[in-house]
């Protein structure tokens, strides 16, 4: 996590060098006639510096006032789920306005953390926090889990707010307290006025208003021919996952042989499913192998009898295989669940 602070005085300057005394990864902008060895420089309008470094920091911290700020920042927001925390502190440092990204973006809990290190009032606004409930994308932060369906999530959260029950289903453990009209519940829908499912599947419920968190916890292994073009590839992906009932959110990340590293059509399929894809090496295969099928022809073309299997098994924590290595038209792929929330 690198935040960037930003300021425009002398006095904010030194409550900059505090921050950047507390956090290990901190860059401290400012203008060129306040520069010292550990600043960088605004060295272009403000509205257009700011555009340039605005996605580069897990939060922005203004040392400046708030309506500068807004203005600032107002042509670069996109969406709370990709935005990054923006906190705006006065130049005394006594107070710190949690601004943007209060709960996926993180800045309520960055207020709270920097307002108790350097004894500053943190000022956070969003209804789930101050009535001391919690909102949907809250819960899913904590589990580090993916939120589908931004508006459902808003509708919910109010229903949470205004202390209506709502029901939560989940497929994993949760390890921490819910607010007390959070109801885990089963079968029995009597009473609840919306619901919270936690799991990787689709199509799981007619019950309406709802709202999906998705465990990251699916490994694609994934192995191809040679020159194989990635809608093919994403295609064969889509069709394993439709076929198991997987939500594509799911996916933690790709991973393949070594020889592959540089196939472009599994790169860019990793890409488009916006998940890391890892490399495992032959050597590590060759370790594991004995425990899968193998195949000649695959170890007669790159050294090793088989690929995306021993690739998902080696790239994960302990789980289990919900597909085997299933194979469309040169490409082939299995899926393993892992276990990570337990």
């Amino acid at each position: 996590m690198k935040w960037a602070v930003l300021t425009l005085t002398k006095g904010g300057l030194e409550q900059a060098k505090r921050i950047k005394n507390i956090i290990d990864e901190v860059d401290i902008y400012t203008l060129p006639k306040w520069k010292e060895s550990q600043t960088l420089e605004i060295d272009d309008r403000l509205e257009d510096f700011v555009g340039s470094i605005f996605n580069q920091y897990s939060a922005l911290v203004f040392i400046m006032a708030t309506g500068i700020v807004v203005r600032t920042i107002a042509k670069h927001i996109k969406h709370k789920s990709i935005d990054p925390a923006i906190l705006v502190m006065d130049e005394k440092g006594e107070f710190i306005i949690s601004l943007l990204s209060g709960h996926l973006g993180g800045a309520n809990d960055a207020a709270r953390f920097l307002g108790e290190k350097i004894g500053a009032k943190p000022v956070i606004t969003t209804a789930s926090d101050v009535n001391d409930s919690m909102a949907v994308d809250t819960i899913a932060m904590k589990l580090n889990c993916s939120l589908d369906g931004f508006d459902e999530a808003k509708n919910i959260t109010a229903l949470i707010v205004n202390k209506e029950a709502v029901g939560i289903k989940s497929d994993i453990p949760i390890p921490f307290t819910l607010p007390e009209n959070i109801i885990e519940i089963m079968d029995d829908y009597k009473d609840i006025k919306g619901v919270i499912y936690i799991t990787n599947k689709k199509g799981f419920s007619s019950f309406s208003p709802k709202v999906q968190i998705v465990p990251k916890n699916i490994v694609v292994g994934i192995g191809c021919r040679k020159g194989i073009q990635k809608d093919h590839i994403i295609e064969a992906v889509n069709k394993f996952l439709d076929i198991n009932n997987i939500h594509p959110k799911s996916i933690k990340h790709f991973a393949t042989v070594d020889v592959k590293q540089n196939e472009q059509g599994i790169i860019e399929t990793s890409k488009y499913f916006n998940v890391p894809l890892m490399i495992i090496s032959r050597e590590q295969i060759m370790k594991v192998e004995k425990s899968f099928e193998t195949s000649d022809f695959v170890r007669k073309t790159i050294g090793v009898g088989a690929v995306c299997e021993p690739c998902a098994y080696l790239s994960s924590s302990k789980g289990h295989f919900i597909m085997r290595k299933t194979s469309a038209q040169g490409v082939t792929v299995c899926l393993l669940e892992e276990n990570i929330y337990e």
